[in-house]
């Protein structure tokens, strides 16, 4: 009976309810293409080797971050849709009450409309995805992100999960809904005004509170965090902080709104009209600020955050890379390069050349890495390699080192005896030591070269740092490298063009990341204003039969709008600043010297994605007005 009657209530208002469904429907198909894309790879069973595994699981990673800030996102229009439906339908809601409805019937009223609107986008996300898996893995493979055609697996890994994460998001975004609704008193139905509520409950302000908390802690203890720490915090402080203004909404974002329009609105009636809205209207301007906050805060500092790594790399690398100039063989067969690194060795005026060579390994449980062979001495004099605990004197034969980083994923400590699989060989391996984090400069995993089989197995990568001899001309050794086709930088130039192609693909990839997410704030912003506008309907009627032209109405609708997104905006940059204040602690905590890049045209490009957020709902809401 309850269902037969939400899905007629769902048939009647299917409009307000679209933003939800289309949302939802978006995160439930990049869900499938996250489990397919993952599942490809025990599905396609020739051409996968160590190397391809790890980018396809770096791309499922991806897809699956994407997915989930999409959920996150469709939860806010979820949430807003099913707000203004209880605000809207305070009447109709009442008067069920008056007629004998219990409360328990109220509420499963409106988590039944809910369940067909998860039905609805479930439904549709896992059709989308089913239909663009093959799609989206031709293209990768066409830009050579994927090395190998995959096989598309079954469907029926990607259903199960898309699906009950897709419904399980519809429920929980209603299920606060669904407990007002539920709370709507009999006499709602003799009421003709609802004064919206500002104060936050007992949840909601221990939400709030805690969140305040961690931003408290986290600043208390900013200059003790590690690097690791500080980025895990800064992608996590967002999503909390986001969270706990939303617990408050109703308090801050009204008031921070009317104070952004309080100098316009001495100047225009339109804009005074349009503040008394933005502070009276609490749960419009509420709905209209959360996803815009939501996508600022975190497109931010996720930026922030990558780019603060990119400093620390940078940092890292001129610090401890000695060799002053780098030489890269061109590419080839692994026979070409390692002939192309023995000319290099061969030049005069040539002290060291240090060839860097990589194997396909797994040490222990790890899984499928790419360790480096190296020679301990030279990569010491060239890389400035050191250990942070134990001895490089220690790495040679049955042994290996690892980095911090490798420590903290798979938790190896010095003296630990691990399986070495390397070159279809296995070896029993000692840990003899735990060197700093590089990436640019030696893997995760050094073998070194008189481990048997290491320096057969290995393939030159072709990066040859190069020490040229004390009394030679740094110059004519560089001409003479050149002259064995192999392209010549110095050292710092080497490393500000590695760092800045690090920089241009980890935006390249947050911009790939988090374009949906600005796709569904800006349904989520639409969203809120056409629904809040169809409670405001006699205002404005009342407005304009006490003269203002058509012309003022549209007005006040884009100022109010406007006044919300600045608000929004500000709070955004304010927990992106602080993101970024975190971060760069860690950052020269351990790198002194690491530079400070700040991308403001990326910075700048998600302010403009904010923009068309705001002002797509802007125009919604004056073409609304204005047609009533």
């Amino acid at each position: 009976m309850i269902l037969t009657h939400s899905l007629k209530t769902f048939r009647d208002s299917w409009r307000a309810y679209a933003g939800a469904v289309v949302a939802l429907a978006g995160g439930t198909a990049l869900i499938g293409l996250a489990v397919n894309l993952l599942g490809a790879l025990d599905a396609t069973a020739d051409g996968v080797t160590a190397q391809v595994r790890a980018q396809v699981d770096d791309l499922g990673s991806i897809f699956g971050f994407v997915a989930g800030i999409s959920l996150f996102m469709a939860m806010f229009v979820v949430a807003g849709t099913f707000g203004f439906v209880v605000a809207t339908r305070r009447r109709e809601l009442g008067l069920l009450r008056l007629i004998g409805a219990t409360p328990w019937q109220v509420r499963m009223l409106l988590l039944g409309e809910a369940a067909v609107v998860a039905v609805a986008g479930t439904v549709s996300g896992m059709a989308l995805a089913t239909v663009l898996t093959p799609v989206a893995f031709a293209v990768l493979h066409g830009i050579g992100l994927a090395p190998v055609v995959l096989t598309v697996p079954g469907p029926e890994a990607a259903w199960a999960v898309a699906g009950s994460l897709g419904g399980g998001v519809a429920l929980l975004g209603a299920w606060r809904a669904g407990g007002r609704a539920g709370r709507t008193q009999p006499a709602e139905a003799f009421r003709a005004a609802v004064l919206e509520r500002r104060r936050p409950g007992v949840v909601q302000a221990l939400v709030a509170l805690t969140a305040l908390a961690a931003l408290v802690g986290s600043a208390v203890s900013a200059t003790q965090m590690t690097l690791l720490s500080a980025l895990l915090t800064g992608m996590l402080l967002p999503v909390l902080a986001v969270i706990g203004l939303n617990a408050v909404g109703g308090l801050v974002y009204p008031a921070l709104a009317g104070l952004v329009g309080r100098g316009v609105a001495e100047r225009d009636p339109a804009a005074r009209l349009a503040r008394d809205h933005v502070r009276t209207s609490v749960r419009m301007t509420t709905a209209v600020a959360a996803p815009v906050v939501a996508i600022s805060a975190l497109a931010g500092s996720m930026l922030l955050a990558v780019g603060a790594t990119a400093d620390w790399t940078e940092g890292a690398d001129r610090a401890a890379l000695t060799a002053p100039l780098v030489a890269q063989v061109p590419s080839g067969p692994g026979a070409a390069r390692a002939a192309g690194a023995a000319r290099a060795a061969d030049v005069p005026g040539v002290a060291t050349a240090d060839a860097r060579r990589a194997v396909p390994a797994q040490l222990g449980r790890s899984g499928r890495v790419e360790a480096e062979v190296v020679d301990v001495a030279t990569v010491t004099g060239t890389r400035s390699l050191r250990a942070l605990r134990g001895s490089l004197d220690d790495l040679r034969g049955p042994a290996v080192a690892v980095t911090e980083a490798f420590v903290s994923d798979v938790g190896a400590r010095v003296g630990d005896t691990r399986t070495l699989h390397l070159g279809g060989t296995s070896t029993k391996v000692t840990i003899a030591a735990v060197v700093p984090d590089a990436p640019d400069l030696w893997a995760d995993v050094l073998v070194p070269d008189d481990l048997p089989g290491a320096a057969a197995a290995a393939r030159p990568t072709g990066t040859v740092f190069v020490v040229p001899d004390d009394d030679a001309d740094v110059t004519a050794v560089t001409t003479a490298l050149r002259g064995t086709g192999a392209e010549v930088e110095t050292a710092d130039a080497w490393v500000r063009r590695v760092a800045d192609e690090d920089r241009q693909m980890n935006t390249l990839v947050l911009w790939v990341m988090l374009g949906p997410a600005g796709g569904y704030a800006a349904i989520g912003a639409v969203n809120a204003v056409l629904i809040g506008s169809t409670q405001r309907r006699r205002q404005l009627r009342t407005a304009r039969l006490l003269g203002a032209t058509p012309a003022q109405v549209r007005r006040a609708a884009v100022w109010e709008t406007g006044f919300t997104g600045a608000a929004a905006l500000l709070v955004g940059g304010a927990i992106t600043a602080y993101v970024g204040w975190l971060v760069r602690q860690a950052v020269v905590r351990e790198v002194p010297d690491a530079p400070l890049t700040i991308p403001w045209l990326p910075l700048t490009g998600i302010a403009v994605a904010c923009v068309v957020v705001v002002v797509a709902a802007a125009v919604a809401g004056a073409r609304t007005a204005a047609r009533d």
